[in-house]
């Protein structure tokens, strides 16, 4: 084993942590501050609820409601059931869960800067869905009947396709959507389509069955 060296040891020069400690400290604080913001937006807040969507992170949904949940935010993400494809020489792909609304968040809050703050700070939220600088609210009329519908699989993928074409104008005719307006924008898994509409207070890509769609002149 080698021997320690002592003399070299205490004629060494001492390493300066003080940048470390700062560095260390800001980390502290910002973090200290994120949990104070994001804690506006939590149950504990007593006052009038309600609802606002938030643009989350690529197919991170339900993850992100997972850890705002973790944080006492009540989020949630309506779920359909989306046919998987079929493997070859298997046979048809299993039932899997996807979000209705693909890259949306939707949570139960006492509106207030602080509270949206926190929110915009938390990891794995791109932006709260709004008008202008504006965050947009959803009434609870409209949110539970989407939850409803959600839960009772309106939006499930499983019907038969209609044969549009990608770019056509198309209107939709039952369901949540029901009687608006968009612009097919592709094809999804499960026979669905993507849909641009007006939907929350801007422009918005649902999936829709495309059964469900009739394309307009």
């Amino acid at each position: 084993m080698m021997a320690v060296d002592v003399k070299q040891l205490n004629e060494a020069e001492k390493i300066d942590l003080t940048r470390c400690y700062a560095a260390m400290d800001k980390v502290i604080e910002r973090r200290r501050i994120e949990a104070k913001l994001l804690a506006a937006a939590s149950l504990d807040v007593e006052g009038e609820r309600q609802w606002f969507a938030l643009r989350s992170g690529f197919r991170g949904e339900v993850d992100l409601v997972s850890s705002l949940t973790d944080s006492r935010v009540d989020a949630v993400v309506p779920v359909k059931e989306v046919q998987a494809a079929r493997r070859v020489g298997g046979r048809g792909g299993k039932v899997v869960h996807k979000p209705v609304l693909r890259g949306l968040v939707f949570v139960n809050i006492v509106p207030s800067d602080m509270a949206f703050a926190g929110l915009l700070r938390f990891d794995g939220v791109v932006a709260v869905v709004g008008k202008g600088d504006e965050p947009y609210p959803i009434g609870n009329r409209e949110m539970n009947g989407f939850m409803d519908l959600a839960q009772a699989g309106a939006f499930d993928e499983r019907n038969t396709p209609t044969g549009l074409v990608v770019g056509s104008r198309v209107r939709i005719k039952v369901g949540p959507y029901a009687d608006f307006d968009g612009v097919l924008e592709g094809y999804g898994r499960g026979r669905s389509a993507r849909v641009l509409t007006h939907l929350f207070g801007g422009e918005m890509t649902v999936d829709v069955t495309l059964a469900h769609l009739e394309k307009l002149e």
